[in-house]
């Protein structure tokens, strides 16, 4: 589900004789979204690679040399580094085998955004994502009816059923590190995307928000958010049977081969005042109240509280 959202690729092939470049051009191919760049600076003999992450998020990303041509290098591809926000790392350096003959460099990369070092912070709670008021319906919730949550990176995710056009708000503070929301399409097909904004938290996790409406989103790349902020309005694009707002908290993980993987783990949301943790049934709908007790929709049922948070 969120390949497309989260990972990326791009290709570079440079022609260089004797270490003398015979292309023109920035050393650094731009990338059309997050601006993470790869690109390449002379040395003694040689060249260096380099992963240059202009960004506010950590970057997991693979470097490999694919079918150069006279070249030495001195790390076997691939080459998996994580690359801090706003840093420039290099990763390779590479010479001709034969300094008398021309070389060839060709290089691939991908990367997908966090650190797979993360750990969530044990003691982190969650608001609901929805303005005081709002009538929420739990759709899709690990122990139920399990319809689309079928992947790591949906395991503990929460579908929380509300109209189209109700108002998201941020569940924790955090910093925008992708988001999309040019999608008009919805419908139960898996191939149909979902706009989306992503935030990066202080403990280094990443909280998705999911099936936005288009043109929706209220907040920019790089914005620091805090808890409460509106982030944009929900929806019912892509892959869904009905409105309703996608919420995970994922992990970035490392592979052997350095593709992204995102894993969700469980978050633990608070309703009320004082605010209580939230043990979330299938089915089950309650009213947004941080101002006071919470209550249910009429002839409904109250949330399954637990005991008042410290």
């Amino acid at each position: 589900m969120f390949s497309k959202l989260l990972t990326f690729t791009e290709r570079f092939q440079s022609l260089l004789r004797l270490a003398i470049l015979l292309v023109a051009g920035p050393a650094l191919a731009d990338q059309q979204s997050y601006p993470f760049k790869l690109g390449y600076g002379a040395e003694a003999g040689g060249h260096v690679v380099m992963v240059q992450n202009n960004g506010p998020a950590p970057i997991l990303a693979t470097v490999s040399l694919d079918k150069s041509v006279n070249v030495k290098e001195d790390h076997a591809s691939p080459i998996i580094v994580v690359v801090r926000p706003n840093k420039t790392l290099p990763v390779a350096t590479v010479h001709a085998k034969d300094a008398a003959k021309a070389y060839r460099i060709a290089v691939s990369y991908k990367y997908s955004i966090g650190d797979p070092d993360a750990v969530q912070d044990p003691g982190a709670t969650y608001r609901l994502p929805f303005e005081d008021g709002q009538a929420i319906r739990i759709g899709q919730v690990l122990g139920g009816r399990i319809t689309t949550h079928t992947g790591p990176d949906s395991k503990y995710a929460v579908d929380f059923d509300v109209p189209i056009g109700t108002p998201v708000l941020a569940a924790r503070r955090g910093v925008v590190v992708d988001m999309d929301q040019g999608y008009t399409e919805g419908g139960n097909d898996p191939r149909l995307k979902a706009n989306h904004v992503l935030i990066l938290q202080e403990d280094g996790t990443l909280a998705v928000y999911s099936h936005l409406s288009a043109n929706s989103v209220k907040v920019a790349f790089g914005q620091k958010v805090e808890t409460g902020t509106l982030i944009g309005y929900s929806g019912n694009t892509g892959y869904t049977t009905g409105p309703h707002l996608h919420f995970a908290v994922l992990i970035n993980t490392r592979t052997p081969d350095g593709a992204a993987k995102y894993v969700s783990v469980p978050a633990t949301f608070v309703n009320g005042a004082p605010s209580r943790a939230i043990k979330f049934s299938q089915d089950e709908e309650l009213v947004v109240n941080y101002g006071g007790e919470v209550r249910a929709p009429a002839g409904r049922t109250a949330a399954n509280l637990q005991p008042a948070l410290p």
